[in-house]
């Protein structure tokens, strides 16, 4: 039987004169020979990194402070300290990996600078064929750099690297955090380690120093003119903190991306070798070849940190929201059981020992100090908190200045300075309230009567509306009229959030 095959010819198109028409452009393309490779074929070579990773000989998995130069294949795994997109304009990235016992320099040669998103702190797993020593390169600077490699993704089959995109609180975000010089066993302190304080005030001239400090707030990205090589650049500044000092940090290009993921209060970084710039007005701190920035490290000084400042937090919040849902607000004022407590038999109840319960009652108060007018002054009497940032108005509502939405204020709670009765004193900072307590408490009688058709009041309206457009006069005449007046206060403590929450007020 006769099987007919193509010629050559075939799979090439006629050259022909320009204007003129081929007759056999009337063909469908569908009935047009191909070049013979399927379009997997074609994005394989086009976008090789597309296809599974599938190593063709044994890798041996190994610590970085146990590599030996020279030609062999490693498995390694750990966590970008820092890096550099397109270094030096030589058509690679320049990553610093560590995994807690020891540093390599990496680089990565690209087909697409898109290829790869860089992230601070990302995990990741390099396959090399080849491990150099970094005496006299350019990376010998790096702390305990010791090794270098390079890899060619896509080109060489032999050599790989994969970013890890791993979920919170999965077993690949939990390991590899440990920084260099921390020895859990024996554990004692980080060397160089410093307070914020210290390093900005001299610690920085010892070109070696560390600061451990937790995201206040992440700005938004800002377009930036250099004046030196007049080009433009992309910024973020990021709001940094401990125990001792603020300060901000500022991430440049392709670090920007890395604090999208930061969570103010809650994101600890350890900054080995920042760079130091004071402009004059405050001190700024950057990232610098030789730096290095574990993101939320695990180790015992930054577990004490966390602790710190979450009880910074309770004492320095402007804003607390009330827990709705948590009472039966109704049963709570109105019901069979309602205890009178005195202040300082609520302190005796919540350090007991026994596991905290929420729970409800009556407080017999008198006012002590009233700071209307001077918050009114001030232009702080009602307030939020947005981007991690203290947000103040005399208006019900405010714009932020970070990210620029407009936000529903609260009455600020330090407009009562304290109350107090006859066994102990609350500072009423300290206290949460409720909408409707605020009105009950502000305008009396009218916030109590009840409302026609069971209709619920709108005590946000009556409340925010109404202190916030009365002039001089009036709010003088209310703080007048507050200052030392005795109320009752319906409260809950909330065990979720150790404070004690305002459900209403009687008079």
């Amino acid at each position: 039987m006769d099987v007919s095959f193509p010629s050559i010819q075939t799979f090439y198109s006629r050259e022909l004169p320009p204007g003129s028409q081929d007759p056999s452009d009337e063909l469908s393309k569908s009935q047009m020979p191909g070049d013979g490779f399927t379009s997997s074929e074609v994005e394989a070579v086009l976008d090789p990194l597309s296809r599974p990773w599938k190593p063709s000989r044994h890798y041996e998995t190994c610590p970085i402070s146990l590599l030996e130069t020279g030609p062999r294949n490693y498995q390694i795994s750990g966590r970008v300290v820092n890096f550099a997109e397109n270094f030096r304009e030589q058509d690679f990235h320049f990553l610093v990996v560590t995994d807690g016992s020891g540093a390599i320099a990496v680089r990565v040669y690209y087909m697409k600078i898109s290829d790869y998103q860089l992230l601070l702190g990302q995990r990741v797993t390099i396959w090399t064929t080849f491990i150099a020593d970094s005496t006299g390169a350019s990376s010998s600077s790096i702390p305990f750099c010791s090794s270098t490699t390079t890899l060619y993704p896509g080109r060489n089959g032999a050599t790989h690297i994969v970013f890890h995109n791993d979920d919170p609180d999965s077993d690949g975000d939990r390991i590899l955090r440990h920084p260099l010089e921390c020895d859990l066993k024996e554990y004692e302190y980080l060397p160089a380690l410093m307070t914020l304080k210290s390093f900005l005030s001299t610690g920085y001239d010892l070109g070696e120093g560390k600061i451990l400090v937790c995201v206040r707030s992440v700005g938004p990205r800002r377009t930036v003119q250099s004046k030196k090589t007049q080009q433009t650049l992309d910024m973020i500044e990021v709001g940094i903190f401990d125990d001792t000092a603020t300060c901000t940090l500022k991430l440049w290009q392709g670090k920007v991306p890395s604090a999208k993921s930061w969570v103010p209060n809650q994101t600890i970084l350890l900054i080995s070798k920042p760079i130091y710039k004071n402009r004059g007005t405050s001190p700024e701190l950057g990232i610098g070849f030789s730096s290095m920035v574990d993101v939320n490290p695990e180790f015992p000084d930054a577990d004490w940190l966390r602790n710190r400042l979450k009880n910074m937090a309770k004492k320095q919040s402007i804003y607390i929201p009330f827990p709705s849902g948590t009472w039966d607000t109704e049963r709570a004022i109105n019901g069979p059981d309602r205890t009178l407590f005195t202040i300082a038999d609520v302190e005796d109840r919540v350090r007991h020992p026994e596991p905290m319960v929420d729970f409800t009652g009556k407080l017999n108060v008198v006012i002590l100090e009233m700071k209307l007018m001077e918050h009114w002054r001030k232009g702080t009497l009602c307030c939020l908190e947005c981007c991690s940032m203290p947000l103040y108005s005399n208006k019900p509502v405010a714009i932020c200045k970070n990210c620029e939405l407009k936000r529903e204020l609260t009455l600020n709670p330090r407009i009562i300075g304290s109350v107090v009765d006859e066994s102990g004193m609350i500072a009423a900072n300290k206290l949460v309230w409720r909408d409707g307590a605020w009105t009950q408490l502000l305008f009396g009688s009218a916030a109590n009567e009840p409302q026609k058709d069971d209709s619920e009041p709108d005590l946000i309206e009556q409340s925010w509306e109404e202190l916030t457009t009365l002039g001089t006069d009036s709010l003088r005449d209310m703080e007048e009229f507050l200052l030392y007046s005795r109320v009752t206060l319906t409260f809950g403590w909330s065990s979720q959030l150790e404070k004690v929450c305002i459900l209403g007020a009687e008079w």
